[in-house]
């Protein structure tokens, strides 16, 4: 007996929307991360190569509180990873104005994120003094640049390369220093090598000093910190992931000695923790 027109015109509708479902899963999710309850998960497997402009990066993140890029940001093949975001650091250049990207990515406000990705530095980086990597917050971009959160309602913990030893560049309540403390990663970036980072952060109770800041380089715990606030009451919980990578500091001496880059895969923010 024959199908009917319209049993096979279902049929074939039913292909084409699995089709199209496999297609949005590759994008959405890494082959080699098996992880669910992501609140953000973006690779660029199926961009093509060229310019990466604000328009393309807010299609793929999504609830993005603000962005620039300045064309500063490129899709690129990597013969390790496949295509991957190349950030640019032009030579002379120091703050974000100058060199590299930034924007901030709105997240569901909750108390604990695993923040993951992959980050290579290219062969000819010039590190000099340092900058900035991307990392999760508390209000976005306030609590950076010297601004304390001396009323507890935020925090920022986004990382920094250095001259010497990477660190997690912390603003919270009950910090000491002028502008960000630094809480070392213990390896050493080297060039031309991806990395993969994780960052785990809970913050504190509202009436306790029970925060944790743990980060895995490679699977391996390198920085862990432990009972103290990041934040006072009930404020302050994890809502954003701030994009930021750019030399400085805001002086000529922190700047890009020579034209630098910076490439970037499978960024991932997720209630669940990730597997190595």
């Amino acid at each position: 007996m024959k199908r009917s027109f319209l049993a096979v015109a279902f049929s074939a509708l039913s292909l084409v929307a699995c089709a199209q479902q496999d297609d949005e899963d590759k994008l959405y999710r890494p082959a080699d991360l098996a992880v669910v309850d992501t609140a953000m998960l973006v690779n660029f497997d199926f961009h093509p190569v060229g310019i990466y402009t604000d328009n393309n990066l807010t299609a793929d993140f999504k609830n993005i509180k603000w962005v620039m890029t300045a064309e500063r940001a490129k899709i690129v093949e990597d013969a390790e990873r496949g295509k991957v975001l190349e950030v640019f650091f032009p030579k002379g250049s120091v703050g974000p104005q100058q060199g590299g990207v930034q924007f901030v990515r709105n997240l569901p406000p909750n108390n604990e994120y695993y923040l993951d990705y992959y980050v290579k530095f290219d062969a000819a980086f010039d590190f000099n003094l340092g900058g900035k990597l991307p990392g999760l917050t508390s209000g976005g971009e306030t609590y950076t640049g010297g601004v304390h959160p001396t009323e507890g309602q935020g925090w920022s913990a986004r990382y920094m390369w250095t001259d010497k030893m990477p660190v997690v560049y912390l603003y919270y309540v009950d910090m000491n220093d002028t502008y960000g403390e630094s809480l070392a990663l213990s390896n050493k970036f080297e060039k031309g090598k991806w990395y993969r980072i994780t960052q785990h952060i809970k913050v504190n109770d509202t009436d306790k000093s029970n925060a944790e800041i743990t980060v895995w380089l490679d699977g391996k715990v390198v920085a862990k910190k432990q009972n103290f606030r990041l934040r006072i009451g009930s404020k302050g919980l994890i809502d954003s992931f701030y994009f930021s990578t750019f030399h400085g500091g805001n002086t000529t001496d922190w700047a890009a000695r020579n034209d630098s880059y910076i490439y970037f895969d499978n960024l991932i923010v997720t209630t669940k923790p990730i597997k190595f």
